[in-house]
This record gives C-alpha cells, structure tokens and sequence, in this order.
C-alpha cells in the first residue's frame, strides 16, 4: 500500500498574522523554484501572492487596533488561508507520494504524531544589491518556514567600526547611512521558538 504524503496546514490556523506572512512567503519561493515538480498550481502564485501583499498590508493598516482596520485584515486573512488550503490539495495530488517533492513545495509535511519544533536551519541564498541611494545596501535571503524574526549583522570594512544589528519581520533589509566605497559583510540567522538559527554564510559587497 503507497503511503500517503500530504503537506500540513494547521499553521494556517495557528500562525500569527506575521509568521503566516512570512511562512507564506516560504511556500510561494519553493514553488517558484520548483516548477518542474509544480507546473501549474491551483490557485496560480500569482493569486496566492497578490492575497499576501493585501493581507500584509491589511495587518500593517490594523496595527493601530482600529476596528474597522482589523475587520478588513480578518477578512484578507481568511482570503488568504482560502487560497492556501486549495494550494495545499494541489501540491498532494502534484506531489505524487515524493516526500522530496512535497518538501521542495515549502510546505511543512503532515505527521501523524506531534513532533517538537526544533531549532530552525539557517537563512540560505543571501543576496546583497546596492540600494536607491549612495550609502545603502539591500539585503534579501529566502525565507525559513517557522521564523517569526530575522537577525541581521551588518561588518564593515572600516576599522574600529561597531557591527551594526538590525531585527526584521521578513527575510529582507536595508541599511542606510553606509560609507561609500567600503567593503560591508552581511550575515542574517532565523528565530523561532526554540530559539536562534545558526548565522547564514556572509555575503560581502562594496557599497557605492
């Protein structure tokens, strides 16, 4: 008898509104780069992403505690938990029983016996881009299912410069105020409740 594979989804209900963000955001990279495994999703990452930018920005609006903000941000919630359960079905049936390819879904796999949540593993593909003004460096990495913050470290070429430390909800910054033509180190871990990651290797670029 083929033993069944499916992805989990009692995050969906469980997740606070910025680790369903951010755990969104796994599930829609992994899908993205692995279209050979998942050629044509239902619903398309596309709908899928268009309701997380609006849930984002919905939670971002309700932060006030204003109730009509926080009504409207429930509703898109529940858009987007929607799209995620038809998500969900879509990759069991295009999985086709692989655990690999159910775990390339950036889905979490559903297990028939509660497992304790360990320390998660570090940000990968840490990418470093100059940003929209002289003095700032964008970094982005790909998000980790089950990271409610990111830590990232900021080293600088110059000597006796302090690190710079900055927290973030998602798995991307920007650092201002930089020197131009120096030489900046970046490393980012993932924070969950079993703690911090270990640190991303470092990504390096000279800020112009």
């Amino acid at each position: 008898m083929k033993k069944i594979t499916k992805p989990a989804t009692t995050w969906l209900t469980t997740d606070s509104d910025p680790l369903l963000i951010n755990d969104t955001s796994v599930v829609l990279t992994a899908m993205a780069a692995n279209t050979d495994i998942y050629k044509s999703p239902t619903p398309p990452l596309a709908e899928v992403q268009t309701a997380a930018d609006n849930f984002a920005a919905g939670a971002a609006a309700a932060a006030d505690g204003g109730h009509s903000a926080i009504s409207k941000k429930n509703n898109l919630r529940l858009i987007l938990v929607g799209l995620l359960r038809q998500l969900a079905n879509y990759v069991a049936s295009a999985c086709n029983g692989d655990m690999t390819n159910l775990l390339l879904s950036g889905f979490p796999v559903q297990k028939p016996v509660r497992q304790p949540v360990g320390v998660l593993p570090a940000p990968n593909n840490l990418t470093l881009k100059q940003g929209t003004r002289s003095g700032e460096l964008a970094a982005k990495a790909n998000p980790v299912f089950g990271a409610a913050l990111y830590t990232w470290t900021l080293t600088s070429a110059t000597a006796g410069a302090a690190v710079q430390t900055v927290q973030t909800t998602a798995a991307r910054t920007t650092f201002t105020g930089l020197t131009p033509g120096v030489n900046h180190a970046v490393a980012v871990n993932a924070v969950g409740t079993a703690g911090a990651s270990d640190y991303s290797n470092p990504a390096s670029q000279i800020v112009i």
